[in-house]
């Protein structure tokens, strides 16, 4: 495995990857893409890390970024106020673990001395080194983008409008309740049928792990 230092890290110009899964713009100016943008909400007074998305991934960066360099300002942008861990969350499926006990805020990164910023991140401008936001932008150095994935409902018809009926918990939340709830209202004899999407999918391993939580539910 290659080994980077710390230097040869914050060289690196931009990190991670699914810039269009959520929606984000990446080019020059953007002409005429949006309003023109007229304040800088953080003026930048030193070095500056931004990390867009406060998942695993996300979230890992901004830490030890400020673990290993305190002189470093790093701003999260992240627009949900809480983290709903995927790992884990077939537990909730079976009863053995509460969606409070895989929920998680953003206080602890900011005992670390990162800026939590609950906004989401609507472009990326490289060439002028900064991110657009609905109000205004942010300067950078160095930019990290983790965003995770989104759900694309309207590529399957009348998903979309069906979404609270068809459960997949895919994402670890709301739904991860509400398919437990619909498990454990399930009358004796009931069928509970889990599909594999075809690879390449994220996590694996998950719908294994989940039809093995569910089987050792209905069987204790």
């Amino acid at each position: 495995m290659t080994q980077f230092t710390r230097r040869e890290f914050l060289r690196t110009g931009a990190a991670g990857t699914g810039v269009g899964l959520l929606g984000l713009s990446v080019g020059g100016g953007l002409a005429g893409c949006a309003a023109p943008l007229t304040a800088d909400i953080a003026p930048n007074t030193r070095r500056r890390v931004i990390v867009i998305g406060g998942g695993w991934g996300g979230a890992t960066a901004a830490k030890y970024l400020r673990m290993g360099d305190p002189s470093i300002e790093v701003i999260l942008l992240e627009p949900n106020r809480e983290f709903v861990s995927c790992p884990f969350s077939n537990l909730v499926l079976s009863g053995v673990r509460a969606i409070d006990s895989i929920t998680f805020g953003y206080d602890g990164l900011r005992r670390h001395g990162v800026r939590v910023l609950h906004e989401a991140a609507t472009a990326i401008e490289p060439d002028r080194r900064r991110v657009r936001l609905a109000d205004g932008y942010l300067q950078y150095d160095r930019l990290i983008v983790s965003p995770g994935v989104e759900f694309q409902w309207e590529q399957v018809e009348g998903l979309a409008a069906n979404q609270d009926k068809v459960l997949h918990a895919w994402k670890a939340g709301p739904q991860t309740v509400q398919l437990a709830q619909q498990l454990h209202s399930m009358p004796d004899g009931g069928v509970f049928v889990l599909t594999v999407p075809p690879m390449a999918y994220r996590c694996p391993p998950g719908p294994y792990e989940r039809a093995c939580q569910v089987a050792w539910y209905l069987k204790t």
